[in-house]
C-alpha cells in the first residue's frame, strides 16, 4: 500500500510569516493540532511544520500570539515522506522520528499529510486482506517511540534526528 492511499489530503497550511494566533485558528477551525508551513501558498514547498503544542509552549513564554510569526516557533526541515513510498517505509520514518504525523510530498509540493489515524484507518481495510500487511502493532510502535523520545527529551537527552524525504521502500518489514 502507498502512502498516496491513505494520507489526508485536505490539508491546512500557514507560512512562516503568518502569526501564531493566525495558526492557532487555522488548527482551530480544521480541528487538527499539526499543521505544515509552506514557503508560499502557491508553492507550497515544506519549510517547516508547527503543532498546537508549539504553540502554546511558545506562547507562555511571548505573548500575544498576533504579534508572533509561525517560524519563531516551528520545527524546520521536517521529515518528510514520498507520496509514491510504502507504507511500511513511512511507519519505519515516523518510529526513527518519533512523530505523530508527516508532510506528503511528490516532487517537494506538499500533497497531503500521513498521521497515526490515517494509518490505523488502513490497518482496519487491510484486515480482509491476505498476505504482508501494516498491523495494528506498527501504530502501537509508532507510539511507543514518540513516548520514549518525549521521555528523553524530558531529561535532557537530545534525540538526533535527520531531516529527509523517503522516496523508496528500502527493506520489507
Amino acid at each position: 500500500m502507498k502512502v498516496s492511499e491513505c494520507m489526508t489530503t485536505d490539508t491546512s497550511v500557514c507560512v512562516a510569516e503568518s502569526s501564531c494566533a493566525a495558526a492557532g485558528e487555522i488548527m482551530r477551525r480544521s480541528q487538527s493540532g499539526f499543521m505544515p508551513v509552506v514557503d508560499s501558498l502557491k508553492n507550497k514547498r515544506v519549510v517547516g511544520v508547527v503543532t498546537d503544542r508549539d504553540l502554546m509552549l511558545h506562547l507562555v513564554r511571548q505573548p500575544p500570539a498576533r504579534h508572533i510569526p509561525v517560524k519563531t516557533c516551528m520545527t524546520k526541515a521536517p521529515t518528510l515522506i514520498a507520496a509514491d513510498a510504502d507504507l511500511e517505509e513511512a511507519i519505519r520514518v515516523m518510529k526513527r522520528a518519533a512523530v505523530p504525523q508527516l508532510p506528503v510530498v511528490d516532487d517537494g509540493v506538499l500533497v497531503g499529510v500521513l498521521s497515526l489515524l490515517d494509518i490505523a484507518l488502513a490497518v482496519r481495510r487491510q484486515w480482509a486482506y491476505v498476505g504482508p500487511n501494516v498491523t495494528d502493532n506498527h501504530v502501537t510502535e509508532i507510539i511507543e517511540a514518540i513516548a520514549v523520545a518525549r521521555a528523553a527529551a524530558q531529561n535532557g537527552h537530545a534525540l538526533l534526528r535527520k531531516p529527509k524525504t523517503v522516496k523508496r521502500k528500502v527493506r520489507s518489514l
